[in-house]
């Protein structure tokens, strides 16, 4: 009897954790988008790192890799790699980048949005890549922030991106 009732425990805790993890892009897309919106808003992180006259965030344990003469830095950690790209020339309200993701007819982009803070626009889209990620970018004026990720890492991921595009200042 007992046995019985330790199985049928085990079969709903099991399915609770289940319907838990098993949230599609779609739900995520909205919490991800306010993880963006809070990060931009907040503009809470300095520049940790400065290669070759680009300061920026670098998020503790991720290895940075800057390519000045492609405008370009990398920051990675295990499998996961975030690539940004600047214009030195552009303002903060600059919405080059945000045009350019949204003229890409070759995207489908399942969620979009933009944001605004004196003076600064900001931006944040997800495509659908593959059954198990996204590609997801990020954009702050002149820099954008690129990624695909796990659709269980989007939310952190968003936020974690957003971060460094808000801390890009670029040396002219």
């Amino acid at each position: 009897m007992i046995r019985k009732y330790t199985y049928f425990l085990t079969v709903a805790l099991l399915v609770i954790v289940l319907t838990g993890c098993g949230r599609s892009v779609e739900e995520r897309t909205d919490d991800a988008m306010q993880s963006a919106r809070d990060a931009f808003e907040m503009n809470r992180k300095q520049p940790t790192e400065a290669i070759d006259g680009v300061e920026f965030y670098n998020p503790v344990g991720w290895t940075a890799d800057v390519m000045k003469a492609e405008r370009t830095f990398v920051i990675s950690k295990g499998n996961q790699t975030y690539t940004a790209q600047f214009d030195p020339n552009a303002k903060q309200d600059s919405r080059m980048y945000y045009e350019l993701v949204m003229t890409d007819s070759s995207k489908k982009y399942i969620k979009q949005q933009t944001f605004s803070d004196a003076g600064v626009f900001g931006f944040a889209a997800i495509s659908a890549h593959g059954d198990s990620s996204v590609e997801v970018v990020t954009g702050s004026g002149p820099v954008q922030v690129t990624a695909i990720v796990r659709n269980e890492d989007l939310i952190a991921a968003m936020e974690r991106m957003m971060e460094i595009a808000r801390s890009v200042q670029i040396a002219t």
